[in-house]
C-alpha cells in the first residue's frame, strides 16, 4: 500500500558500477532516482537517501567524517573500502552510523548480489514499518484499553486510550507490572474483587481465548471491564505472554439496572408495578403468602377540588408509609390509587387480620396530617393461604373482592 520513492547517491570513480545499479529492478511500491559524481556534491548528498560512497581514495578518512556530519539523518551510508579501510572502519566508534562496508573490489554480479541483498533488508524495513503502523493506528483509534504482556505480567505495549484510563504515559507503562500501572498494592488486590492477573495465568495456561467480565480501579472509581484474553506464541510455540481488549461496560450496566428498574417500578411513588409482582410470585419459593388489597377512598375528590399535585402527594405518602410498616412485604402500585402487598410466610387469621388493620390506622393517621387530603381513608382487603394450595391469582381476587366490600361500608 505504502510508496517509497529512494534517491541513490554513488560517489565513485568507478563508474561501470553506477550503471550497474542503474539496472537495479525496483520492487513493487519503490521507485528509484539515481545520482553520480567522482566527489561529494553536497548539494545531491543533502536529498540522497542511500549513499555508496567509494573511500578507496588518499582522504578517505575526512571524506567519511564529512559524509557522516552532512548526510540526512536517517541517510542510509554505505562505505565501499580496500580490506584494510575496512577493518580500520570496524573498529571505530562512528562504526555504527555506518549501514554496510562492502570490500573491494567487487565483480559486477558480487556488486549486483551485495545491492539485491540491500534492496530486499531496505524493503523490510519499510514493510515493518507499515504492519507497525496499522497496527498503530489501529489500536489507538478505538476507544477500548488494548495492552500486549509478557508472561511475567509487565506491559510491553499499550493504546492510548489504556494510558489515558491509568493516567500514565507510554514510556512510564512500558515494562511495568500490574501493581504499579493501576495504583494498588498487592494486599489492595487480595482484599479486593480483581481477577486481572488469574485471568490472564488461565488464559496461558489453556492456550485458548477467553472472555472475562473484571473490576478495576480507575482513578477514584471501580469500573467494570468486559475483557477478551489471547495466548501470544513465541518462535517455538510456547506462550511468551497476552493480549488483551477491554470495554468499559460500567455505564452500560448502569443503564441495564436503570431500564430494569423502570420496567419493574412505578415512576412516581418508586414502588414496584404490576408487571414485578407476577414475575415475584412466579419465582417464590414459598407456597405461604398474605395478600393485602389497599385502595383509597374519596382520593377523586382530592384531584377534582386541588388539583392532581396534591393527589400524587396522596399517592406518594401512601407509599411512604406502607414502605414504613410493612418492610418485609413486597409493596406494589397495581395502577391509579390501588396498592398491594405481599407477605411470605405462614399465618393465622388473627395475625393477619391485626396486619391489615394496622395497615389501614397507619394510613388514616398519614392523610390525617395533611390539610388536604383528611378526607381520604384507606379501604384494605386481606387474604391469605390456609391450605396452602391457593394461588396467588385466588388470594389476590379474595383480598381485592373483601377490600370493596370494606370501601362499601365506609362510603
Amino acid at each position: 500500500m505504502y510508496h517509497c520513492h529512494i534517491n541513490f547517491y554513488f560517489i565513485t570513480e568507478q563508474i561501470e558500477l553506477f550503471e550497474v545499479m542503474k539496472q537495479m529492478p525496483q520492487f513493487l511500491h519503490f521507485t528509484h532516482e539515481y545520482l553520480w559524481s567522482d566527489d561529494i556534491d553536497e548539494e545531491i548528498l543533502a536529498k540522497a537517501d542511500v549513499i555508496l560512497a567509494d573511500i578507496r581514495q588518499i582522504y578517505a578518512e575526512e571524506m567519511l567524517a564529512f559524509l557522516l556530519a552532512h548526510k540526512r539523518k536517517n541517510a542510509e551510508l554505505i562505505v565501499l573500502a580496500d580490506k584494510e579501510q575496512a577493518a580500520l572502519l570496524a573498529t571505530k566508534d562512528d562504526a555504527e552510523e555506518i549501514t554496510d562496508i562492502w570490500v573491494m573490489p567487487l565483480t559486477e554480479e558480487e556488486f549486483r548480489f551485495r545491492l539485491t541483498r540491500w534492496q530486499k533488508t531496505y524493503k523490510m524495513s519499510k514493510d515493518f514499518w507499515q504492519t507497525k503502523s496499522y497496527l498503530d493506528t489501529t489500536i489507538n483509534s478505538v476507544p477500548h484499553l488494548i495492552w500486549y504482556k509478557d508472561k511475567e505480567g509487565a506491559h510491553m505495549k499499550v493504546n492510548e486510550t489504556f494510558c489515558k484510563a491509568v493516567n500514565k504515559s507510554m514510556e512510564q507503562i512500558e515494562g511495568r507490572g500490574h501493581y504499579y500501572i493501576w495504583d494498588i498494592t498487592p494486599d489492595e488486590y487480595e482484599k479486593g474483587e480483581f481477577i486481572c492477573m488469574e485471568s490472564e495465568y488461565e488464559v496461558m495456561e489453556k492456550r485458548e481465548t477467553y472472555i472475562f467480565d473484571e473490576t478495576v480501579k480507575i482513578g477514584d472509581s471501580m469500573r467494570e471491564l468486559k475483557t477478551y484474553k489471547s495466548p501470544l506464541f513465541d518462535l517455538d510455540g510456547s506462550v511468551m505472554g497476552t493480549v488483551g481488549v477491554a470495554i468499559d461496560v460500567t455505564q452500560e450496566r448502569l443503564y441495564e439496572q436503570m431500564m430494569i428498574k423502570n420496567a419493574n417500578t412505578d415512576f412516581l411513588t418508586g414502588l414496584y408495578n404490576r408487571r414485578y409482582v407476577y414475575e415475584y410470585i412466579d419465582n417464590l419459593d414459598d407456597g405461604h403468602i398474605s395478600v393485602f388489597c389497599i385502595d383509597l377512598d374519596h382520593f377523586k375528590s382530592v384531584n377534582d377540588i386541588y388539583g392532581h399535585h396534591e393527589g400524587d402527594k396522596a399517592l406518594v405518602l401512601t407509599a411512604e408509609t406502607l414502605q414504613e410498616h410493612t418492610p418485609g412485604g413486597l409493596i406494589a402500585r397495581m395502577g391509579g390509587d390501588e396498592f398491594l402487598v405481599v407477605m411470605t410466610g405462614v399465618r393465622t387469621e388473627e395475625e393477619v387480620e391485626q396486619t391489615r388493620k394496622m395497615i389501614k390506622d397507619r394510613l388514616d393517621r398519614a392523610y390525617a396530617e395533611h390539610e388536604h387530603l383528611q378526607n381520604i381513608s384507606a379501604s384494605v382487603g386481606a387474604a391469605y393461604t390456609q391450605t396452602g394450595k391457593e394461588t396467588f391469582h385466588d388470594l389476590f381476587h379474595l383480598a381485592d373482592e373483601l377490600m370493596y366490600q370494606e370501601k362499601e361500608k365506609n362510603r
